[in-house]
């Protein structure tokens, strides 16, 4: 402010302030109704969810539920319209910030074939550690019994279908709506304590382990940008047992789960091996051939005790004659 003949007088660096405050006031406010809005609807769509997650939380030995043939399709209805409203959301929000994403968001990065391994070693990771952590009493997580329905079918397609219900509300809207609001941890945070609450029909212990995997499947996202691979996992790696109901084979169920526990742990020993490689070997050197780097760790001079082997004539000479 100046004083100019008794009058006060706006600088220009007061009235930069005097205008950027309030729009700084309403972007916080508008990412607030952003985010509570975001909630309110996660309550609204997986209301069944949330009800039986915390219902199971609360009464973990209660008998398992038995779902009629309407019940089934009841839930494949709901499954629907879940995917619906995810698809039109998602829509919506890429079409108001079309132009605005590419500022906020880093473009595209890495295969689908390193996204896909990525996620599935976050889940090994995070499996692996609430196993730790149930043996040693320090969380609850109860396996759920198995739901008895009339029709397997129908419950292998319900199982198969979660991907298809959950990554593009839980993971792709919350990105596509935050990002450039919201720093990625915070976005990571909120997705996840949505996802876990869904998953507290496993107990405490179910919530922290989706709490982890569901942070990890919105960084998968945002940097690699492929829904579907996430999509494909949830319903083809993590569901994978369902599929015992309709093989006919006593072993199914075990042979199912050995597949399950290969993937994921197959794919967290691929992203640890590099990684604890170079933290032992922190000199390694990149070198790049076309257009792929390869590791290779620092390559030593030989240490030659004996002069004789510099000699480049030492392979002609004859052998030594005993006396």
């Amino acid at each position: 402010m100046e004083r100019n003949g008794g009058d006060l007088v706006t600088t220009g660096v007061d009235a930069g302030l005097a205008t950027r405050s309030p729009r700084r006031g309403l972007t916080a406010a508008g990412t607030t109704v952003m985010v509570l809005g975001l909630v309110a609807g996660w309550v609204v769509v997986y209301s069944v969810s949330l009800m039986g997650a915390l219902w199971r939380f609360r009464e973990p030995d209660a008998p398992a539920p038995t779902l009629s043939m309407g019940d089934q399709w009841a839930d494949l209805a709901v499954g629907a319209a879940q995917v619906v409203v995810g698809a039109v959301a998602i829509a919506l929000v890429y079409f108001v910030r079309r132009r605005k994403l590419p500022a906020v968001w880093p473009a595209r990065s890495g295969t689908a074939r390193k996204a896909a391994l990525t996620w599935c070693a976050a889940i090994g990771a995070a499996s692996a550690s609430l196993l730790v952590l149930s043996r040693l009493d320090i969380v609850r997580f109860s396996f759920s019994v198995p739901a008895s329905v009339e029709s397997d079918w129908l419950a292998v397609v319900s199982a198969l279908a979660v991907g298809l219900r959950e990554e593009p509300i839980l993971v792709a809207l919350p990105v596509l709506l935050l990002v450039g609001r919201l720093p990625i941890w915070a976005i990571m945070a909120l997705s996840a304590t949505m996802r876990g609450l869904l998953y507290m029909y496993f107990g405490g212990g179910g919530f922290l382990w989706a709490l982890c995997w569901g942070a990890a499947a919105v960084w998968v996202f945002y940097r690699y940008r492929r829904l579907w691979v996430l999509i494909a996992i949830h319903g083809l790696v993590m569901n994978i047992q369902v599929l015992d109901r309709v093989i006919p084979s006593e072993n199914a169920a075990t042979v199912l789960q050995g597949i399950n526990i290969l993937i994921l742990f197959a794919a967290l020993l691929w992203w640890l091996a590099p990684r604890a490689l170079e933290a032992f070997l922190p000199n390694t050197v990149a070198v790049r051939y076309g257009d792929a780097t390869v590791e290779t760790t620092p390559m030593v001079a030989e240490v030659v005790l004996n002069p004789e082997k510099l000699d480049p004539d030492e392979s002609r000479r004859e052998p030594p004659v005993k006396p």
